[in-house]
């Protein structure tokens, strides 16, 4: 496959997942409240990577061959970082805050992500894109700060460590797609991200947290199996948009998501967004989608990144 075309689906994957990243925030912070938050994500991925194991063993080799130590231990470690400690911030700072901060607060995972792309993907930061940068991390602060009253609240604060166990999860995994598929990857992510939430969902069990809060269990059901599903499909998007483009462009390009996070959270939960955080998603949706018109580069070649 031309380079071009590579970039061009490499593309379309991103752009279809950002609508799933613009779901997931709302599905996080309602099913934390009809079960433990932490239980609520444990349980959704471990349904999500077995999902993934099978589908993984169907369609490539077993899991367990061609895997050398190095990328195994990458691997490994995307699902500590990308999701058991990702998920950890996201599902307790969504309760402390709100559905519409985080879809702001999670974007600035494109910050993170261009400066560990350039350190440990040898792709290229511009000028323009540090411009870009500057403006989007304003419109973050903005939202936070006119909600907050002018500080940061806890949940805040924990909503920003998401994004950064995000990014630092995709660099490890990223070189990794070039030898495994990204079935292969999502089901060790949520795997071992499931099993370590599960272990620490039960210490938080132990000392006397609810793990219900509601006698429908049917319901309480549906919404596990939807958030798996949402896990499911946002990582293999992201996964199969990574292996063709640039992890800074793909960050970029899943901008407008929290366009679809205000407009089920007015639906859900009925509260509008406030102007300023319209404001906010404003000044990040613009500022990302000038970085996402900008060429990926590596810092060892004049033209576009091929995988």
């Amino acid at each position: 496959m031309a380079t071009m075309d590579k970039e061009n689906v490499g593309t379309i994957f991103i752009l279809i997942g950002l609508f799933v990243y613009g779901i997931h925030p709302v599905v996080a912070e309602f099913g934390g409240l009809l079960i433990a938050p932490l239980f609520f994500a444990a349980i959704a991925a471990l349904i999500a990577g077995l999902v993934a194991v099978i589908i993984a063993r169907q369609s490539t080799t077993p899991m367990s061959r061609n895997i050398v130590r190095s990328d195994l231990l990458r691997l490994v470690m995307a699902g500590v970082l990308g999701t058991f400690l990702a998920y950890t911030c996201l599902f307790i700072g969504v309760q402390l805050s709100s559905s519409n901060n985080a879809a702001i607060i999670l974007r600035s995972e494109l910050v993170f992500a261009l400066i560990l792309s350039y350190l440990f993907l040898n792709e290229t930061i511009s000028r323009q894109q540090l411009l870009w940068m500057s403006l989007m991390v304003f419109g973050v602060m903005l939202v936070v700060v006119t909600n907050q009253l002018t500080t940061l609240g806890i949940g805040d604060l924990l909503l920003l460590g998401t994004p950064i166990a995000w990014a630092s999860g995709h660099t490890l995994a990223k070189p990794v797609l070039r030898r495994v598929s990204s079935w292969t990857a999502v089901a060790y992510r949520n795997l071992v991200g499931g099993i370590l939430l599960l272990l620490l969902a039960t210490g938080v069990i132990i000392l006397g947290v609810p793990i219900l809060n509601t006698i429908n269990l049917t319901f309480v059901v549906i919404v596990i199996l939807i958030e798996a599903g949402v896990i499911l499909l946002a990582h293999i998007l992201w996964y199969e948009g990574i292996r063709r483009i640039n992890l800074g462009k793909a960050t970029a390009l899943i901008a407008p998501a929290p366009l679809v996070t205000f407009t089920l959270y007015a639906v859900v939960f009925q509260i509008p967004p406030s102007p300023w955080q319209l404001v906010g998603a404003a000044i990040v949706i613009v500022a990302t989608i000038l970085l996402a018109r900008e060429v990926s580069l590596r810092r060892d070649s004049n033209t576009s990144e091929s995988h």
